[in-house]
């Protein structure tokens, strides 16, 4: 009897052991949840009618993500909050890498979060106290060709990775003067109303102008480009003047007003042709350039000889 009972003992003993190595076996082979993962890529690489357009350079689609965004900015909130959770302060952007990619802390609960991811800015200065906001034309001045993207992110064992795409978040302005009188080597254009403001939503509002001004070598013929918000719903008014005063005091000529509408990443292109006293103004329009206006100047300032 005793060396029954001692064997079932011994079984006992074996099973037990038995269970305790499949425990730890099996508890060493969980491993930790992965961490939150996210690749940014650019979706604009470049503008939706650059192919139809001869004076913009369309840039290849196989360029290291710098080549397009230059900087960053990021910052993950839960959901329903402006408090980051983790930041990534302005960087540029260095490498040959064709995506960005971002690995959150281990350590960062599971749960719902907003990304929102600026690039392009020379500084912060635009963005508002929450960083979810950005002023498109500070001071009415051009600004940055600001690229953004923004996106809501489930964060469990179960979706870890993600991969989120960088949009512009303005058009540009391209006019082409040919002709003009001798000594006109100068403009200045205004053009308004435009969208103030843009979130993470791509949603705009608010409405600001913009005032620029361009130089060139006299007799050449001229292309300006300028960074443009969307315009607002009707358009907005182009003022386009031509100097050829350094002071730039009093215009030597001036186009009529032309209603335009701006589009985030898109081209908008006009043509200045001068003979004979008379601005003919074109719109190019798909492939195809349409007069928008054929008037006589009111009055041409005798250039210089």
């Amino acid at each position: 009897m005793k060396g029954i009972d001692g064997l079932k003992m011994n079984w006992v003993f074996y099973i037990l052991g038995l269970l305790t190595a499949l425990t730890s076996c099996i508890r060493d082979e969980i491993p930790p949840c992965p961490a939150l993962s996210v690749q940014i890529s650019v979706k604009d690489k470049n503008y939706f009618n650059v192919h139809k357009v001869e004076l913009e350079q369309t840039l290849s689609e196989d360029l290291a993500f710098r080549e397009y965004v230059p900087t960053l900015y990021y910052r993950l909130c839960p959901i329903g909050s402006d408090e980051a959770v983790a930041e990534q302060e302005l960087f540029e952007v260095t490498g040959e890498d064709k995506t960005h990619s971002v690995r959150f802390r281990d350590e960062l609960p599971h749960g719902t979060y907003v990304l929102t991811v600026w690039g392009g800015l020379e500084d912060l200065s635009s963005l508002d106290a929450a960083r979810t906001s950005l002023t498109l034309h500070p001071a009415g001045s051009e600004g940055e060709d600001v690229y953004m993207a923004c996106d809501t992110l489930v964060y469990d064992a179960w979706n870890y990775d993600y991969t989120v795409e960088m949009e512009r978040t303005k058009g540009k302005l391209i006019i082409l003067a040919s002709n003009l009188p001798g000594d006109i080597a100068w403009s200045r254009k205004n053009v308004s109303p435009l969208y103030g403001t843009v979130d993470g939503a791509f949603g705009y509002s608010g409405e600001t102008g913009v005032t620029a001004e361009s130089e060139w070598i006299p007799g050449a013929e001229v292309v300006t480009k300028t960074l443009l918000s969307p315009s607002h719903p009707g358009g907005s008014t182009l003022k386009l003047s031509f100097y050829d005063s350094p002071g730039r005091l009093a215009p030597a000529s001036v186009p009529d007003d032309v209603t335009i509408t701006m589009k985030r990443n898109e081209l908008t292109v006009l043509k200045y042709v001068y003979e004979d006293g008379r601005f003919s103004i074109y719109i190019l329009v798909n492939d195809n350039w349409e007069k928008v206006h054929d008037m006589i100047i009111d009055q041409i300032v005798t250039c210089k000889k």
